[in-house]
């Protein structure tokens, strides 16, 4: 579209954001690409190959699954249960889903007011949704999520519910189908319960009051799965959908200290998902244990025919990787270590973290193995140029609308939209160098170890200073990389700074999303960050 039809103040505004970014595009432009005969992997292509990456490294795996037990002894309150408590309550009949869904709704009454994690309750549907668990569980018919109560993220489509995507232009949008994901959701027997908070299309400002870090209140959540992550924290659920194109699950679990998994590309389906960048969007599960997470993408995995780019792989019963993993800990495992790029610009408090982390994977029996990615830094350029031009193209039909926007949207729509071919087809090449390193670091090593965000939760008032570089060097400096690759990728709490949780992440190979999750699973069978809560 011709940069003339835009406004000259927006124009002007997108110049500023992306100016801080002169030096990383240029650097893109002198990379040496190597002659091919299209732009290689792109998202016309299933990039990720059919063969993946798995069969490099050691070829690890867990065990042979183990009883996971039967969770909760049944004590406390509800609302800091996980998935697994609860379905070990309902099945020992110590607990009913109708006890459940009152105890979450009370909690969103309790908490919500101050923390704006939801933007739209939905009582009615989660009540009826309720009782007919209940006589599931008494009629011996339970599902796998049979009464689990779950928030949606605002850009996953929720039938007969509103789902607005954060911004006004969807301020009456109330679709006649589900997204893929929650129709699994709820053909598992899961309760949805609310839609939660995310900035303008999960790639804009935050619209309205905003989701409120409930570990402190002048407290950025991260975005954009903000209020998933928030409703985890306070204990208003257990269980949340999020999405990922740059960190989108992982900087907000890693603010909010939960815990969160983007899968392989194309390991869920994005079919009713509003799109940020078809190269890069991920759905995923959000959850306070990674256990959980096994149980929710064991239901939300699995080829879709309405999304071109679902992955028609069998689905692993990622529940028994992690019921393995945390029984028979991690011998035989080679655990990365990155240096440079993904080392760097890290608080100590986060460094110390990571560095413990590693101690105890190998205390677990792993060899920790420290190995370069040469193109790490790299890889955010690539991500940040691919996404705003696809993000562009998305809405391309909108474009006459720019103005309807939230300033960062249209700044980005604008900036998508005057990016050359040229340009974004050099930045899909690149793609492939990236995708390279880590075929070097498979080669020797079976998962890696990065800090998540490389500082806790920032504060508010003084830390958006930097246009859109911020999110390139200081928020999701070490998670953008795998959106490059479409490598799963893990975030679980793994400590504190300065009183505010900070996080570790865990990467494999495509297609090994059950080796993150058995290995996050062993860590947290041996510490105990993933249960802490914040005082509220």
């Amino acid at each position: 579209m011709d940069s003339a039809v835009f406004p000259e103040s927006i124009v002007a505004g997108a110049a500023a954001a992306q100016a801080t970014l002169a030096d990383k595009l240029a650097d893109l432009a002198a990379v040496r690409l190597p002659f091919l005969a299209g732009p290689g992997h792109t998202a016309a292509e299933r990039w990720i190959d059919s063969g993946g990456l798995e069969g490099s490294g050691s070829g690890w795996s867990p065990a042979a699954a183990a009883d996971g037990g039967d969770g909760s002894d049944g004590a406390g309150d509800p609302a800091g249960w996980s998935v697994a408590d609860l379905l070990a309550g309902f099945r020992a009949g110590r607990l009913d889903p109708v006890d459940a869904v009152e105890t979450a709704l009370a909690r969103m009454d309790a908490t919500d007011g101050e923390l704006h994690a939801v933007v739209a309750r939905l009582d009615d549907r989660a009540r009826a949704a309720a009782i007919e668990s209940s006589a599931r569980w008494r009629a011996g018919t339970a599902r796998p999520l049979e009464g689990v109560p779950v928030g949606v993220k605002d850009i996953i489509e929720t039938a007969g519910a509103p789902t607005r995507a954060g911004s006004p232009l969807f301020a009456d949008h109330v679709p006649v189908a589900n997204a893929t994901v929650v129709d699994r959701l709820e053909r598992a027997g899961a309760v949805v319960m609310a839609k939660t908070a995310t900035p303008e299309l999960a790639f804009g400002d935050e619209t309205g009051a905003g989701a409120v870090n409930p570990w402190g209140a002048g407290r950025w959540t991260g975005g954009s799965s903000s209020g998933s992550a928030v409703a985890l924290a306070a204990g208003q659920v257990p269980a949340a959908l999020g999405t990922d194109t740059g960190g989108s699950i992982r900087v907000p679990a890693s603010y909010c200290g939960v815990s969160g998994i983007k899968p392989t590309f194309g390991r869920v389906p994005r079919t009713g998902v509003f799109p940020v960048s078809w190269s890069f969007d991920h759905v995923g599960p959000m959850a306070r244990t990674v256990e959980d997470l096994a149980l929710l993408l064991t239901v939300l995995a699995g080829a879709d025919p309405a999304d071109p780019y679902s992955s028609d792989r069998p689905v692993p019963d990622y529940a028994a990787a992690v019921a393995s993993g945390a029984a028979s800990g991690l011998g035989g495992l080679r655990v990365g270590l990155p240096q440079g790029w993904l080392a760097q610009g890290c608080s100590s408090g986060v460094m110390a973290a990571r560095d413990s982390a590693a101690d105890t994977l190998a205390d677990l029996g792993a060899e920790i193995v420290p190995v370069e990615v040469p193109r790490a830094e790299l890889a955010g350029t690539v991500a940040w140029l691919v996404t705003v031009v696809e993000f562009a193209a998305n809405h391309d039909s909108r474009l006459d609308q720019v103005e309807d926007f939230t300033a960062s949207a249209a700044h980005r729509l604008v900036a998508g939209a005057r990016t050359s071919a040229g340009d974004y087809l050099r930045a899909l090449r690149a793609r492939r160098l990236v995708q390279q390193d880590f075929d070097a670091v498979f080669e020797r090593v079976d998962a890696v170890l990065t800090p998540a965000t490389p500082l806790a939760a920032p504060a508010l008032a003084t830390f958006f200073d930097d246009g859109d570089r911020l999110w390139l060097d200081k928020v999701a400096r070490n998670f953008l990389i795998f959106n490059v690759t479409g490598m799963p990728a893990l975030v679980m709490p793994a400590g504190t700074d300065d009183g505010l949780p900070v996080a570790v992440q865990i990467a494999a190979p495509p297609h090994r999303d059950d080796l993150c999750l058995a290995v996050g699973a062993a860590f947290q069978q041996t510490t105990d960050h993933h249960l802490q809560m914040p005082t509220m």
